[in-house]
């Protein structure tokens, strides 16, 4: 009985030993954070099973993962694709070995937000050549076909509402035989003529790093119309000056003319005489009130062959003063022939960009000005000279 005693003891630790584990399967991290600019490469997340496994996902298309079913333990790569539009997104898959089961979240956050006060959004681009006609002699300049880039040049998120661009009141080719000079002493302002604004109510333009906003002057597909010139129909934000005067792009929202000097349509200088800025208003500061406290009612005289010919005469109304402190960036423009006095000064652009190297030179059109980029970021050392490339294609060529 002992013998047989023992005999029952050795198979039921035998039959103990070879017992079959319960199904079993994990993952490491369970919840994979990842950047709104999604994956350089790919995020590893290491599964344990014990059982062949399967994993299922969902029908969103903005995230891969690899390998979708095995045998054992694996290693899952998850691949992200950056955002495109200010939403966070999510995705939860479900791991299955036979009745064991393991979740695993995908989850796309925001970048954090920055003020735009900051100084943050940049012109990327000006587009005031316009295109020559098939004809060779004619251009779409004066009907709208010109842009503005707008970019944000962070890692945060941006929102360009009340944000406003600005047309220089002045002109930098004031060195030739006769030119007008401002008297006043604007080192610590720019003088600007036109103000365009965009939309919003704090969150209702964001941008997220890296993006850009185009404004178009009209925001047309001139490339179907004419066969030259460049489509522009799908622009963010137009400037539309009425009815009267204007086609209006019932798809692309409009930017708010704050400020206008003419009574015609808008558009820019298609030589580059004019310089551009970006602005943020104070909190405080309304259209009412930027009306009465700045408008500019200095004095400015004519030159001539070096000589002051006109001293001290009423400057033109319609043209404001901004200090240098509510400027976000700021370019100044001209021509290389008789470039004289820089509309914007050094504080704003030490240097000035362009097209063309004469003055009506044939060679602009179709050209750009555009800003260089260095490390993943455009270059903004306040020197246009440096920053810019001139003569480019048209990034919406």
């Amino acid at each position: 009985m002992k013998k047989l005693a023992i005999v029952f003891s050795t198979v039921l630790a035998l039959v103990a030993c070879n017992k079959t584990p319960d199904p079993a399967v994990s993952v490491n991290p369970a919840t994979v954070a990842v950047a709104y600019s999604g994956t350089d490469g790919t995020v590893a997340v290491e599964l344990k099973a014990n059982r062949p496994w399967k994993l299922t996902r969902d029908e969103q298309t903005w995230y891969s993962v690899e390998p979708l079913e095995g045998t054992g333990d694996a290693t899952l790569y998850i691949r992200v694709d950056a955002l495109e539009e200010v939403a966070a997104r999510a995705a939860e898959l479900t791991i299955q070995a036979e009745t064991a089961t393991a979740k695993l979240s995908i989850v796309q956050g925001l970048p954090e937000v920055e003020d735009v006060k900051s100084g943050s959004f940049v012109i990327e681009e000006v587009f005031f050549t316009g295109c020559l006609l098939e004809d060779g002699q004619t251009t779409d300049s004066m009907d709208g076909d010109q842009y503005f880039k707008i970019t944000n040049n962070t890692d945060k998120l941006l929102y360009a509402d009340g944000l406003i661009i600005c047309k220089s009141s002045e002109n930098s080719q004031n060195g030739g035989f006769s030119y007008w000079l401002v008297d006043d002493d604007l080192s610590g302002h720019i003088l600007v003529k036109d103000m365009f604004q965009f939309p919003g109510d704090g969150d209702d333009v964001p941008v997220l790093p890296g993006n850009s906003l185009v404004v178009a002057f009209a925001a047309q597909d001139f490339a179907t119309e004419n066969g030259s010139g460049l489509d522009l129909s799908g622009a963010d934000f137009e400037i539309f000056d009425g009815e009267e005067l204007d086609v209006d792009n019932p798809d692309v929202p409009n930017m708010n003319i704050f400020l206008k000097s003419s009574k015609s349509f808008s558009f820019l200088h298609n030589r580059g005489y004019e310089s551009y800025a970006l602005v943020v208003l104070p909190d405080d500061v309304t259209e009412e009130s930027f009306m009465a406290d700045n408008a500019f009612t200095g004095t400015r005289s004519f030159w001539m062959d070096g000589e002051a010919l006109v001293k001290g005469s009423d400057y033109l109304a319609g043209s404001y003063l901004i200090p240098n402190v509510w400027v976000v960036d700021g370019i100044n423009c001209g021509v290389e022939e008789e470039y004289g006095n820089p509309a914007f000064n050094a504080t704003i652009d030490a240097g000035y960009t362009g097209c063309g190297t004469v003055d009506k030179d044939p060679e602009r059109f179709g050209k750009s000005a555009i800003r260089k980029s260095a490390d993943g970021k455009l270059v903004d050392t306040n020197n246009s000279t440096n920053d810019f490339t001139r003569d480019a294609t048209p990034s919406l060529k």
